[in-house]
């Protein structure tokens, strides 16, 4: 499983990063993003191509993360 963290990075450079990693998942894979607020939830829905993933977790992250946790199962 790999782990995407956005929460200090260039938010538009992550999200190609994160596109171009879906492109390459099998079926039934997972990846993990950590990001600094909710809103990357709506950009990832405008990069992804639609019912081929799922959002099955999306919650503030641990107090000392600082964050949001975001979790995508490619369908």
């Amino acid at each position: 499983m790999t782990t995407f963290d956005m929460r200090e990075s260039i938010i538009p450079f992550s999200l190609l990063q994160i596109s171009n990693h879906f492109k390459r998942m099998k079926s039934g894979e997972v990846v993990d993003i950590i990001c600094p607020d909710a809103t990357v939830e709506k950009d990832l829905q405008c990069i992804l191509p639609r019912r081929e993933y799922e959002i099955f977790l999306l919650d503030q992250a641990v107090s000392e993360i600082n964050g949001f946790f975001i979790r995508l199962l490619k369908k």
